[in-house]
């Protein structure tokens, strides 16, 4: 039965497109944004059935970003979840699916961590020194990019390239919490060359992750420490071009143990990406063939002493290493009188993971020691097609089959379209497809010392899901692109979750998954040194047996972003965020277990302040959680309290 909570969103959506709306033309002067992401091809935005969102360097400088949770926080239909401040272990829920159900590129090559639980990405260690963009593409992708991708993916794309041979940057800054940072780069464009070199470091004695109202707390900070190096290149030859890149990150984090204060737990993480690929143009440029070799590598070590809270010791390590090979081929056809614009891109991907445990730990039931090696194969065929019919309908199909060596193949789809109308200025969109996501390596054989024992009989999780949206451009006050409204309806089901079970203490496919939802946005232009974002997700996401809420997707989200320039050099970005209520393991203030139980909402209030002294120099501040909000996101972790950082930004 359709709930009034339900009736809302859904009556918004079918009335939308029936409003009264002045059309208006697009600007000559207006550039139209291009994705690679959502096709694997350089596409317009506004010809792409599916949600994205583009984050940009001018952004993150702008708003004084300083990690990855920072930039993804305010998208629509994502949900950031952090066990503390910078450095503590982070998961984004992507329209309310798992959070390893989000796949993450780093320009293209897939980064998730194999030896991590579900095969799930921590984005609590990355920072943004060396990052030019960053693509986030919701709802299922599958057909494209294979595993992991049923909420979505978020592709990392790196900096290189400049408007001269060479210009050298350096970021410092200093905050509360004794937080330091510094940036140094050097890019350039030199003939046929690009490059960009970056190194980053970032350093704070955080917060105490624990709550105060905790009674095991102990007022220990959780610092963080982070040094990321990236090194890019690409040469273009007449009809080739030859790419390199290399992404080094090391990093040290204090941990607690909710709901209680540990003071000598730690985690330790390295991490190399690198990449290989050349690309050949062939047919005066018609077919391009791209052949991309890469791998991730992560070593992940867990330390933790006896101390007056816990007499054990422990020091787990956790290495794991993908592999890719990816060859794409993509042909853009001739141009006919009614279809336009139309691309095939077909290929092949092979991936290999491995993954090394080692256990070993002393506690009051005695010492235990365990270690596991494990591997895994896959191949897969993949084709996507797009083109533009009729002057104002655009289309994209999608088809992938996967074979694992170690559990049953998978075949996914997606079709999907976008309808212009350009007498409302509006583009109606629709997608519909299938994803899934592979058992990971830990799932499927991984210990630890309460006798779990992994299960190498998993299945694959499957996902079906569609959504339908409308997008219209509104003239208003002499401007033609006045204000965007869009809005989404969206659903994905998912099959055959993987879940821990307590009786045979391992993992079994058992669960399911419903989700539905509405991202409704609004972008604001009333000048030209004007500019607000809003957006409101609405998510429904239940366990499909019981029917109950599933936990850290908050029912309503609300994000607002401006930016204002209202004198030469001067950049104000004021930022909000509401994240709603949401079921969570709750802790009661002695640290009692209470249960899944629904948590409170919260307002987030930040502020970025730029002044640009010289052409090439300028001094920014960021001021977090204005109204010194206590926050806990997951229950039992503390937010950092009010902060502020201040630094110089130059470029020579």
């Amino acid at each position: 039965m359709m709930t009034k909570a339900k009736l809302f969103p859904l009556g918004l959506a079918l009335a939308l497109p029936i409003l009264p709306l002045p059309a208006v033309a697009q600007s000559s002067s207006e550039v139209e944004e291009m994705v690679i992401t959502a096709t694997r091809v350089r596409t317009p935005v506004s010809r792409l059935p599916a949600g994205i969102s583009l984050v940009t360097r001018a952004e993150i400088e702008a708003s004084g970003w300083q990690t990855l949770p920072d930039a993804l926080r305010l998208l629509p239909g994502a949900s950031v979840v952090s066990s503390g401040g910078p450095g503590a272990n982070t998961s984004v829920f992507l329209r309310g699916t798992n959070s390893d159900h989000v796949l993450v590129l780093l320009d293209g090559l897939p980064v998730n961590d194999p030896s991590l639980a579900a095969g799930a990405y921590n984005f609590g260690d990355d920072v943004l020194g060396g990052l030019q963009r960053i693509e986030v593409v919701r709802g299922p992708a599958s057909t494209l990019y294979g595993s992991n991708a049923i909420g979505g993916v978020i592709n990392l794309i790196t900096r290189a390239g400049a408007d001269r041979p060479a210009v050298a940057e350096i970021d410092l800054g200093l905050g509360t919490d004794g937080t330091k940072r510094g940036t140094a780069g050097l890019f350039g464009t030199m003939g046929r060359l690009d490059y960009g070199l970056s190194l980053q470091g970032f350093t704070t004695d955080g917060d105490n992750a624990t709550p105060d109202r905790l009674t095991g707390g102990d007022g220990e900070e959780n610092g963080f420490d982070n040094l990321t190096a990236i090194a890019k290149a690409v040469y273009r030859l007449d009809a080739a071009r030859l790419e390199g890149l290399v992404r080094w990150r090391e990093s040290d984090a204090d941990i607690d143990n909710v709901p209680l204060d540990d003071p000598n737990s730690q985690a330790r993480a390295e991490q190399l990406s690198w990449q290989t690929a050349g690309e050949l143009d062939l047919l005066a440029g018609a077919l391009t063939s791209r052949l991309a070799v890469g791998q991730s590598i992560y070593d992940r070590r867990f330390t933790n002493a006896p101390d007056a809270v816990d007499g054990g010791s422990s020091n787990d390590r956790f290495e794991g290493a993908r592999t890719s090979v990816d060859w794409q081929n993509s042909y853009a056809l001739p141009g006919l009188p009614v279809l336009r614009d139309a691309v095939l891109v077909a290929g092949a991907s092979y991936v290999h993971e491995t993954v090394e445990l080692d256990t070993r730990q002393e506690s009051e039931f005695g010492p235990f020691t365990q270690q596991v090696d494990a591997e895994a194969d896959g191949v897969a065929l993949f084709a996507h097609a797009q083109a533009r019919v009729a002057g104002r309908l655009n289309l994209t199909a999608g088809l992938r089959h996967d074979r694992p060596d170690d559990y049953g193949s998978r075949t996914t789809w997606r079709l999907g379209g976008v309808v212009e109308v350009p007498e409302l200025n509006s583009r109606l969109t629709a997608a519909v497809g299938t994803a899934y996501k592979a058992p990971g390596l830990y799932d499927r054989y991984g210990v630890n010392n309460f006798g779990y024992q992994g299960n190498p009989d998993l299945e694959a999780e499957e996902s079906f899901g569609w959504e339908a949206g409308v997008e219209t451009d509104l003239a208003a006050a002499g401007r033609a692109d006045f204000a965007t409204l869009g809005i989404t309806w969206f659903a994905n089901d998912v099959d055959d979750l993987i879940q821990y079970d307590f009786v045979s203490n391992s993992s079994i496919n058992i669960d399911e998954a419903e989700v539905e939802g509405v991202e409704a946005s609004l972008e604001l232009r009333p000048t030209d040194w004007a500019e607000l974002r809003a957006s409101w997700t609405w998510t429904d996401a239940r366990d499909g047996r019981t029917g109950a809420r599933l936990a850290r997707r908050p029912e309503n989200a609300i994000s607002l972003l401006g930016r204002f320039t209202p004198v030469e050099g001067l950049s104000l970005s004021p930022e909000a965020q509401f994240v709603g209520q949401r079921q969570d393991v709750v802790y009661g203030d002695d640290g009692s277990f209470l249960g899944n139980q629904g948590v409170g909402g919260y307002w987030l209030v930040n502020l970025a302040v730029t002044y640009a002294v010289l052409d090439d120099v300028e001094l920014y501040a960021r001021a977090t959680n204005l109204a010194d909000r206590a926050i806990e996101n997951p229950n039992g972790f503390a937010q950092p309290d009010r902060g502020v950082l201040a630094g110089v930004r130059a470029r020579f």
